[in-house]
């Protein structure tokens, strides 16, 4: 029925407009008759285009009117006169100059004053390994006693940084640190490694022959080789521009990854009346026929929300384009959660792995709650032939045939190497036990965060994220306050918060988070006009 009344409005607009374009083209014939005479007559060929082109523009309104809502054109407008505001010549050299002095802020509170003992250019001589090591250890001390010790700093790792499972992986590095996998027959060991991690993430997302994937170095090569493989299905059914539709909660990989690519991204708000989540109603409106591929999150980076996969599917099959679960963060985690044996009631988002018949791709970082070392991740397809798409061999050069697997040449083994051994210490029973002590511990958080005055969690957020928010203080002016109590925490807007994001180590200090964000928020109380400053000020990244 939507579809129907879109086509129907978009009729009635081609019929209409062009009556009301004519009566004002009429107006604008005599004025321009009336100066030029001779020298310039609208004929009807003119006419025809004006009217054309007019019809086109204000379909074309009327299109993006319809899609995004009243809403959604408001903030448009909003945002578009605010920017030709900021373009006047006093108003941009005012803002320039704040965000010089804010960037000058933001740098010297992650790097201090600088380092003294920075060597610019290679020494002349080397130097001894001993005087390296020393160096070195040196240098990782205050960070160690810092991150390792009060764990405080979360830094984008998931698991404790000390114990057996570090010395694993610190021993299975050394011993394959001289390994290249562009050379497959020379190391057979790390290409098994490979191929069994592939096969063990493609289970672990419920995916069953012929579902197939790659090893990349990170989740954002795993979602630009996505990309890449619907921009090439789009191009094989004729589409210049392929275009890919996200929810603006979307990983900023996505973004780099249409650019790099020569792809169209539509971001599509959602608000708090869905829960932050994509949902399919509000996606359908924008599917146009340049569409290939939906992106969903599994959870959202912001908010820690699991977007409505299961209906998208759905809709992804009834249109015809591809769907990507980008599993990054939630990848390990969200698939076994569903296996906690204390489970006192189930979870209330949707299937969001390839147990979803429209899952046509599902990108999964090993390298976050998967506990290995940084970078491994996998991109999984549902069918052989979109993983095709991804590779470019190249047969004319004077090497001969060259081809590799991803966006990489030469990749070291050691980190695939540690992956296999990291998730073979864990098994089944392990990443269960670990997936309720992160779920156990997130529970905490939002209750720890509901109990301070003025503060509340955002959403119905799903796993490992707790996004903060505040109706009376400056979330921001939150955050730098922790800051300055040693906390790293990352910042979201549109709408503004704090975002924690949870990890093995949480749960010893969440005491002492409270006690600093009890004393935040009273500082704020007693000073409201404070204002954030720092990195915290800043965006994600």
């Amino acid at each position: 029925m939507a579809a129907d009344a879109r086509v129907l409005a978009c009729v009635l607009m081609t019929l209409v407009l062009p009556l009301r374009a004519h009566k004002r083209l009429s107006s604008i014939q005599v004025f321009m008759q009336q100066p030029f005479g001779s020298w310039l007559r609208l004929n009807t060929a003119w006419n025809v285009l004006c009217v054309a082109l007019s019809v086109l523009a204000c379909r074309g309104w009327g299109i993006e009117m319809w899609q995004r809502g009243l809403r959604g054109m408001v903030a448009l407008i909003g945002r578009e006169g605010l920017r030709a505001v900021c373009a006047l010549p006093y108003i941009r050299s005012v803002v320039r100059s704040e965000v010089a002095k804010e960037l000058k802020s933001i740098e010297k509170s992650i790097h201090g004053e600088g380092d003294p003992t920075a060597l610019l250019m290679l020494p002349r001589e080397g130097l001894p390994c001993t005087r390296i090591l020393e160096r070195i250890q040196e240098a990782n001390a205050a960070e160690s006693a810092e991150y390792v010790g009060v764990a405080k700093k979360w830094a984008g790792i998931y698991h404790a940084p000390v114990g057996e499972l570090v010395d694993l992986q610190n021993k299975v590095w050394g011993i394959y640190n001289c390994s290249n996998t562009l050379y497959e027959g020379v190391f057979p060991s790390v290409r098994k490694y490979e191929a069994e991690l592939v096969s063990w993430a493609i289970h672990m997302l419920s995916g069953r022959s012929p579902a197939c994937g790659l090893l990349t170095s990170g989740g954002t090569e795993s979602v630009m080789l996505a990309a890449l493989s619907y921009r090439e299905l789009g191009r094989s059914r004729g589409i210049t521009t392929p275009r890919i539709l996200a929810a603006n909660t979307c990983h900023p990989c996505i973004v780099k990854a249409c650019h790099y690519f020569g792809m169209a991204l539509t971001k599509i708000p959602v608000d708090e009346s869905a829960g932050f989540a994509l949902t399919a109603k509000r996606v359908r409106r924008y599917i146009t026929g340049d569409v290939v591929c939906i992106y969903a999150s599994a959870p959202t980076f912001p908010h820690g929300v699991v977007d409505h996969v299961s209906d998208l599917g759905n809709l992804a099959t009834s249109k015809g384009i591809g769907l990507h679960v980008d599993n990054c963060l939630g990848g390990v985690l969200l698939s076994y959660m569903e296996c906690m044996e204390d489970m006192k009631e189930p979870f209330d988002f949707q299937a969001w792995d390839f147990r979803v018949p429209g899952v046509s791709s599902i990108s999964v970082d090993i390298h976050k709650y998967g506990n290995a070392s940084k970078g491994v991740s996998v991109i999984a397809f549902r069918d052989p032939g979109l993983r095709r798409m991804t590779y470019v061999p190249v047969t004319d050069g004077c090497e001969g045939l060259y081809v590799t697997p991803t966006m990489q040449g030469a990749r070291g083994g050691a980190v695939i190497a540690q992956a296999w051994a990291t998730m073979l210490s864990f098994g089944h029973v392990g990443y269960a036990k670990f997936a309720a002590h992160v779920h156990q511990t997130h529970m905490l958080y939002q209750k720890v965060v509901s109990k301070v005055p003025g503060l509340y969690v955002l959403c119905k957020c799903h796993a490992c994220i707790v996004p903060v928010g505040s109706k009376k203080y400056n979330i921001y002016a939150v955050a730098s306050l922790l800051e300055e109590k040693g906390w790293n925490l990352a910042t979201g807007q549109s709408p503004p918060c704090l975002t924690i994001c949870i990890g093995e180590r949480h749960d010893r200090i969440v005491d002492v988070f409270e006690q600093d964000l009890r004393a935040a928020v009273e500082f704020l109380d007693a000073n409201p006009s404070h204002k954030p400053s720092g990195a915290a000020a800043a965006r994600y990244g």
